[in-house]
């Protein structure tokens, strides 16, 4: 769901796949470089479903802005905000993308070594994973 993610900020105009400048997205690792950066990484959730095809992923977005650029990195984790919270449920890359909520609000946690602003947000998904010849669960 990772892939899915990023390529929803892609669409919305947020970023580009790792970019070498302006804001680029990356999936579990932040990059040295380019300043602005945004990151997604899993960060658990609750325990899926054990009968039917429905997990309940969390992933955290870190957002880092250039040096000293506070309201930039802000207004960069509000337009992410903005495109996900909420979305409607479709199908992506195969999975459905059932529900998205946010844990809590953007956080601001704190600046690099480099005088760069980070942001936090925390999203709950519900998702419909593709069948797959491995699993017991049955789909919905």
């Amino acid at each position: 769901m990772e892939i899915a993610l990023r390529d929803l900020l892609v669409t919305a105009g947020i970023g580009t796949f790792e970019a070498a400048s302006g804001w680029g997205i990356w999936i579990g690792k932040e990059p040295k470089q380019p300043d602005q950066a945004v990151v997604i990484a899993r960060t658990g959730g609750l325990p899926p479903d054990p009968k039917w095809l429905l997990d309940y992923p969390t992933y955290q977005i870190r957002v880092r802005g250039a040096k000293g650029n506070y309201a930039q990195a802000l207004s960069k984790a509000e337009d992410i905000k903005d495109v996900l919270l909420g979305i409607d449920s479709q199908d992506i890359n195969g999975d459905r993308l059932v529900s998205v909520t946010m844990t809590s609000d953007i956080a601001f946690i704190g600046y690099d070594e480099n005088d760069r602003p980070h942001f936090s947000l925390n999203f709950r998904l519900i998702t419909e994973p593709a069948p797959s010849a491995l699993s017991n669960r049955e789909a919905l």
